[in-house]
């Protein structure tokens, strides 16, 4: 599906890396916090949305200035305890391989901060694949799209050799904006069922990118 590309921009979270759960984890610890309804994972990939200051309104979260400030912080507090528990997704490595056999030049490009998704990369011992690992500068993430044009002007590959793959809506309207392909998973943040709405094709795992 993907080895007539020349180029794979993979996101991180819920593409590469099975973490979705600990968001939801994270989620639940500052929902009891404030006295509101938790939620399970299902519950998560139906709600998921960005801007993320909508996902955590629709949660029943104050997002007012101030008090969206605390939970942000209160998010990264949380997180920075549990970010190391994920695991990558059982295939990532395999599937990493088998396209780089191809000759197939590797990104990320992630909302999450790069402080975070470098320490991820590199504990994961995955840097090897990737000629780009680009996260954003905050914890709200904000400017992934603006990340993805500057890394489209510095690849020698046209736009219709690259290709995207990861697992929100985010993923596929920016691959529209930069023009080029889209792939998604859905296993990850968002469920089978919402992606499926978007004009793009959907699979189940990174194994069956190859097919």
């Amino acid at each position: 599906m993907i080895l007539n590309k020349k180029h794979i921009v993979f996101d991180w979270n819920g593409t590469l890396i099975d973490d979705a759960w600990i968001f939801v984890d994270i989620l639940n610890a500052l929902l009891k916090k404030r006295n509101l309804n938790q939620i399970n994972l299902i519950e998560y990939q139906e709600m998921f949305c960005f801007p993320l200051s909508d996902f955590y309104q629709n949660l029943g979260f104050d997002v007012t200035p101030d008090a969206f400030s605390i939970l942000k912080e209160d998010f990264v507090f949380e997180y920075n305890k549990r970010q190391f528990s994920a695991h990558l997704f059982p295939d990532t490595v395999d599937t990493l391989d088998k396209i780089k056999s191809h000759n197939i030049q590797l990104s990320i490009l992630s909302a999450s901060n790069q402080k975070i998704l470098s320490s991820l990369t590199d504990f994961y011992s995955i840097n090897r694949y990737f000629s780009n690992i680009l996260g954003v500068d905050n914890y709200e993430a904000v400017g992934k799209e603006i990340l993805g044009f500057e890394m489209l002007k510095n690849l020698s590959e046209s736009q219709s050799d690259i290709a995207m793959v990861g697992d929100t809506d985010l993923d596929y309207k920016i691959s529209q904006e930069l023009g080029i392909d889209c792939i998604l998973i859905s296993r990850g943040h968002q469920s089978h069922k919402r992606l499926s709405a978007l004009d793009c094709p959907v699979v189940c795992s990174l194994a069956d990118l190859l097919e």
